[in-house]
């Protein structure tokens, strides 16, 4: 994959993300990922990714944990 392809791919799960998480309301998501989507988030150390099976996984930010939110 050449740079300016993961520049996109980062870009367009960003807007995803935003787009699911109502710009930081929500917290936990469930959602279709493709499996490198998932290992890029998963990279991340404010979010928690669990798989759940056919590309859904289960996406936790951290300021939920932080706040009590389940």
């Amino acid at each position: 994959m050449t740079r300016n392809e993961n520049h996109q791919e980062a870009e367009d799960l960003g807007h995803l993300l935003s787009r699911c998480f109502a710009g930081g309301e929500m917290l936990r998501r469930e959602l279709r990922l493709t499996e490198a989507q998932a290992a890029r988030l998963a990279e991340l150390d404010r979010a928690s990714v669990i798989p759940m099976g056919e590309q859904w996984y289960e996406i936790t930010f951290q300021e939920a944990f932080k706040y009590g939110c389940n």
